[in-house]
């Protein structure tokens, strides 16, 4: 789609607000991609061992609202 102005997107995300804290299923809003980024369609993706074991972690200083799953397929 050469040409066109990239805009943002609506999708939907399970999102983790806090450490521990149930993922709720929120629909999020995706910036433009910048400069050397691009947008691809995901279909799925799973939570490894580094995402359940930051999700879990008390006492560790994470970035929350977050979402994880970096290991995406489709």
């Amino acid at each position: 789609m050469a040409g066109q102005i990239p805009q943002p997107i609506r999708c939907k995300a399970a999102v983790c607000r806090a450490a521990g804290e149930p993922l709720a299923v929120e629909e999020i809003v995706v910036d433009p991609p910048k400069a050397h980024e691009v947008r691809i369609k995901i279909v799925c993706t799973s939570l490894c061992h580094s995402d359940v074991t930051f999700w879990r972690m008390q006492d560790f200083p994470g970035v929350f609202p977050r979402i994880f799953g970096h290991e995406a397929f489709g």
